[in-house]
């Protein structure tokens, strides 16, 4: 912007004297109209460069409040630190508490030789598993003779559930939990079908099926089997031939064939994982438990607990 003031030549005044501005009316005017745009103009710039370092200021702070570095400040760190401590402290207690509990093995998924030393303290002149015989003789004491689909209509799930849980814990000695046969039928399966190996052993398995239908190889196959196999198959047959009364599949509808159908699946385990080849020699492991129901001599099973 010019301005119209006219300034004495300051080397022609003595020496000390003020310097002195001299300006016409209307130099005046267009001076204070300048000094006043030229206030406004930095009063503007001033303003600009406040708001540039607020925002920046709360762009840092905003970065700060999320920073990690925030998370080390010695408030937290302290409170971090007696958080883990506690929560070390109490998973100890309880990993110390679970560790003074006795370990206790369960009846079922185990080996038959593991079941046998189970059970040697409670049950030491035993022969065959409590377990097995326990509820064979529930599933006929609570009406499983006169009962429709004993074996295949399975008993209520949680029931079983229930009952498995007590067997193990010992609280049958008390009070058996149920009074349903289906329900001890469904476990009874189950037992058979949970044993780590199968009650007929791997290495016969073949055997079975390509004689399943020859009553004489059957019962030899079955009297070469180890002693405990032997005497948990035998029993099993036996308690199935006391379904076979007449009288007793009109009540029940549980012919040799549904009672080698429901159970050959847990006496015999085939050793393929290819489905198609399981169903296909399903129909050999039925067979072959339907000839042991119908033909196994189990006479000598008489009093053997």
């Amino acid at each position: 912007m010019k301005l119209t003031g006219v300034l004495r030549n300051i080397n022609s005044r003595p020496a000390g004297s003020p310097t002195i501005l001299t300006t016409t009316h209307e130099d005046e005017d267009d001076d204070h109209y300048a000094v006043r745009r030229s206030s406004r103009s930095a009063s503007m710039s001033t303003n600009r460069l406040v708001a540039r370092r607020h925002m920046s200021g709360s762009k840092q702070s905003l970065k700060a409040d999320h920073s990690p570095e925030r998370g080390n400040s010695p408030w937290i760190r302290k409170f971090s630190l007696r958080r883990s401590l506690k929560h070390r402290t109490k998973s100890s207690e309880s990993l110390a508490s679970k560790e003074q509990l006795p370990f206790k093995k369960s009846m079922f998924g185990a080996t038959l030789e593991e079941v046998m030393e189970l059970q040697k303290e409670s049950h030491p002149d035993r022969h065959l598993p409590w377990v097995l015989t326990l509820l064979a003789d529930k599933v006929v004491l609570y009406g499983g003779y006169s009962t429709e689909g004993i074996f295949r209509v399975p008993g209520d799930i949680d029931k079983v559930c229930s009952l498995k849980v007590s067997l193990d814990n010992g609280e049958h000695l008390s009070e058996f939990p149920t009074t349903d046969a289906p329900v001890c039928a469904s476990l009874l399966k189950e037992w058979l079908r949970e044993l780590y190996d199968p009650a007929i052993c791997h290495d016969t398995y073949q055997k079975c099926l390509d004689n399943c239908e020859n009553a004489s190889y059957c019962s030899t196959i079955v009297s070469e089997l180890p002693d405990i196999n032997r005497l948990v198959v035998t029993f099993v047959i036996k308690f199935l031939q006391g379904f076979l009364a007449e009288e007793t599949i009109k009540k029940t509808k549980m012919t040799a064939d549904n009672l080698a159908m429901v159970f050959a699946p847990n006496l015999l385990r085939c050793p393929s994982t290819d489905l198609q080849v399981a169903m296909d020699n399903s129909k050999w492991e039925m067979t072959f438990v339907r000839t042991l129901i119908n033909n196994l001599d189990t006479s000598y099973m008489d009093g053997v607990v």
